[in-house]
């Protein structure tokens, strides 16, 4: 059965798009509105959010206006996303309207068997979740979100297309609902996504912080300003002479070095531990090592006593380096460094391991076409249990305690993906159509997902 019937069967609303859907003018016995059980059946929270956040009036049934211009407006609907249609501001208008009144019903209705036959915008798709939340329909609004109706009622082409929401209100909207459904890994992961883009978004830092403690996350270490003095001294008794930092993290800082002896640069990475991160270091340098090749970062030299490990030099930095500087347009054509980024993960999970930690900070660019991973620290072979992660680019399966899985990469990928595209869109440089996709189907549901590295590099082609 299609989410159209589904709804409809639920709404009580019109027949199924074939015949003619008849638009209740106000004045006939259809014109009824679900029982208050019905409608109260919710999980609450994500309701109020949702109608909290799309300014929905706090009473109910207030009588749609009689006539046919509300009418026209609801059969309108059904041509969303056509070029005769209505443009995505009149869309959510008319919806607003509708909004608790009798009308609400078929204007949900058709405009979810329009999505059944076309892809809608996102803020479409959210005001159309958003209304069946605050009717208390949470896991209809989540299959609008998640694009699960063109999935279901199209094969072929057209159904790759139906992707989930990417926008910040999708995002937001969708975790509420995830929340209110008891799925807490994914509604922690989808505002990770939020937190990542805008840290900023009104509630996003609450609600992780409240949902973090539901699942029993530990908090990430923050790192301390003083860190500077721990770990300068060891590079007394280092071969190196530090020249600045580069990059500080939970678990050590980089600088850019020099070997006076061979006259070459290096990144020096010092652990904030010093001799008690011996084993973090040498699990990532002797991984680092066995993995040897395209893709991953060279290790020249390492001391797990005094806690550092010396990597090879990449002037350029990293992707979010690149990010952070407002050159973007550097990152153009995506697949120049996503592909050969795709090979490298495919290459680790042959040899059996998860790299575990994928974000724009550990993917170093020793030019635009030859991407470079970095930081195993927390790595980890496929199916060992795993620990830790960078807030933002951790699956929701490894946030419920999945152990270590190639999907976990894929994800992290995905989110990669998503930080430059959201930066490369507003230049038009070029068609990100396909990387949209890909990125979007790195981080829908598990199953959904490349499967691995090869699986992606397959689907990066």
């Amino acid at each position: 059965m299609s989410l159209w019937r589904r709804l409809r069967e639920r709404l009580g609303g019109a027949k199924a798009p074939g015949g003619a859907p008849p638009v209740n003018d106000g004045a006939g016995d259809d014109d009824v509105a679900p029982p208050a059980g019905e409608r109260g059946r919710s999980a609450g929270g994500a309701r109020a959010a949702a109608s909290t956040r799309a300014g929905a009036p706090t009473t109910r049934a207030r009588p749609a206006p009689r006539g046919g211009d509300a009418g026209d407006d609801i059969a309108r609907l059904r041509s969303a996303g056509t070029r005769a249609g209505p443009a995505t501001d009149e869309v959510i208008a008319i919806l607003r309207r509708a909004r608790g009144t009798l009308r609400e019903a078929d204007a949900v209705a058709q405009l979810v068997a329009a999505m059944e036959e076309r892809v809608l915008p996102d803020p479409v798709r959210v005001a159309c979740a958003d209304l069946l939340a605050a009717r208390g329909d949470e896991q209809g609004a989540l299959r609008v979100l998640e694009g699960a109706a063109l999935r279901e009622a199209v094969s072929g082409p057209r159904a790759a297309r139906a992707q989930p929401v990417s926008s910040t209100a999708g995002l937001v909207l969708a975790a509420d609902l995830y929340a209110a459904m008891g799925q807490l890994p994914r509604a922690l992961g989808a505002i990770e996504r939020v937190l990542v883009r805008e840290i900023g978004a009104p509630g996003a830092r609450e609600r992780h912080q409240r949902w973090r403690a539901a699942l029993g996350a530990e908090r990430p270490a923050a790192p301390r300003l003083d860190d500077v003095t721990v770990v300068a001294p060891s590079a007394a008794k280092s071969p190196f002479r530090l020249l600045r930092e580069v990059a500080r993290g939970g678990a050590g800082v980089v600088y850019e070095a020099e070997d006076d002896v061979l006259g070459r640069r290096v990144g020096f990475k010092v652990y904030h531990g010093r001799g008690s991160d011996r084993a973090h270091l040498t699990r990532e340098a002797r991984l680092a090592a066995a993995l040897a090749g395209p893709g991953i970062v060279r290790v020249f030299d390492v001391d797990p006593d005094e806690g550092w490990i010396a990597l090879e030099w990449i002037a350029r930095g990293s992707v979010r380096d690149v990010l952070r500087s407002g050159d973007a347009a550097a990152l153009a054509p995506v697949a120049r460094w996503a592909r050969p980024l795709a090979r490298a993960l495919a290459r680790i999970h042959e040899r059996g391991y998860v790299h575990a930690d994928v974000k724009p900070a550990n993917v170093l660019l020793r030019h635009l076409g030859e991407p470079v991973l970095t930081d195993f620290g927390l790595a980890r072979p496929l199916g060992a249990p795993s620990a830790g992660g960078s807030p933002g680019y951790v699956s929701p399966e490894r946030l419920a305690g999945r152990p270590s899985d190639p999907r976990d990469d894929v994800y992290g990928y995905g989110r990669v993906l998503e930080d430059v595209l959201v930066r490369l869109d507003p230049l038009g440089a070029e068609d990100l159509s396909p990387w949209k996709e890909l990125s979007l189907r790195c981080l829908g549901p598990d199953h959904e997902r490349p499967q691995d590295g090869a699986a992606l590099v397959r689907a990066a082609c």
